[in-house]
């Protein structure tokens, strides 16, 4: 090595920088000077090593962490988009009936889901899901749960009750974590005016008639528990201007400052100032709306929140 001044190095120290027994580096100091290091150089520059030593260690492993941490991102970005891609990309257009959703979800990845299929002639089934947790194996789980309901939709031939024990017992014999999701079924016939629910742990819909609400009591073990269950089933007759709700959990279990939840009657309130002829697009973005005003903090949401709003024309 030669010095600008063409001097060549007479005195050199090199101190290894080791950390847990590997080399990750060498400190070497260069003078023109013969005998320019002693004994003190070397021990000072021994302690001075061991410090630089970590500092790397720990820029590599940032380095190493940011790297993947980024990669980790965007494998969630891309889940996410599936994911979304799963659900219905418009509301089902179905004559006599004004349908709209809303997901938000809570992070990335979400266990929510909603789905419009059709389900024979004239007729349409609404479904609305919640598996437990909010991470990646929740939404395998809600994508697996959308596809064995698409594969048996197909053909038309169950009851809604019928369906969803099907649905129960495939998700048994799967033995996959999560294990459950709670899940509501209804199917819409609007050539006869009949509405037909079958529940399996999602909280009770909601109807607006004459402008009071009641909340349909069907209730259901979710499904994945336990085999061979039987489902109920609530059947009604529609009237023009009615209005159903379906909600994951999410809504009205959506908190505030104070832990309290948004609840049942704070919902109702909310649907006590829609107009009859409200659509159903603006239903939900006024019941979401409550919820965001009323947790004070909707950037942090605590749940995945799914809402369909069901209107007869």
């Amino acid at each position: 090595m030669e010095f600008p001044n063409s001097e060549r190095v007479r005195s050199e120290l090199v101190i290894p920088l080791t950390l847990q027994g590997r080399l990750i580096g060498v400190l070497d100091l260069e003078s023109i000077n013969l005998g320019a290091f002693s004994a003190e150089h070397e021990r000072m520059l021994v302690i001075l090593g061991s410090y630089i030593a970590i500092a790397l260690e720990n820029s590599r492993l940032y380095a190493r962490s940011r790297e993947n941490e980024l990669r980790l991102q965007g494998d969630l970005d891309t889940a996410r988009d599936i994911q979304r891609q799963l659900l219905p990309q418009h509301p089902h257009k179905m004559h006599g009936l004004d349908l709209a959703a809303v997901y938000k979800p809570a992070r990335e990845l979400a266990g929510d889901f909603y789905d419009f299929l059709p389900y024979g002639d004239g007729c349409l089934a609404i479904v609305v899901g919640d598996v437990p947790g909010k991470g990646t194996a929740a939404a395998l789980y809600a994508a697996m749960a959308i596809g064995i309901l698409r594969e048996h939709t197909a053909d038309h031939k169950l009851s809604p009750s019928e369906l969803i024990a099907t649905l129960n017992g495939r998700l048994c014999a799967s033995h996959i974590s999560p294990g459950f999701v709670a899940l509501l079924f209804a199917h819409c016939d609007m050539e006869k005016g009949r509405l037909r629910i079958a529940n399996a742990g999602i909280p009770w819909p909601i109807l607006v008639r004459d402008g009071r609400a009641q909340e349909l009591k069907i209730d259901g073990t979710p499904l994945g528990i336990f085999p061979d269950l039987d489902y109920e089933v609530l059947e009604f007759a529609t009237q023009p201007e009615d209005i159903f709700v379906f909600a994951s959990d999410g809504i009205l279990e959506s908190m505030n400052a104070h832990e309290e939840q948004f609840g049942f009657e704070r919902l109702t309130e909310t649907l006590r100032t829609v107009r009859p002829d409200t659509s159903s697009g603006h239903i939900c973005t006024a019941i979401l709306a409550a919820t965001d005003k009323f947790s004070g903090r909707p950037e942090e949401p605590r749940d995945d929140r799914t809402l369909v709003i069901l209107r007869v024309n």
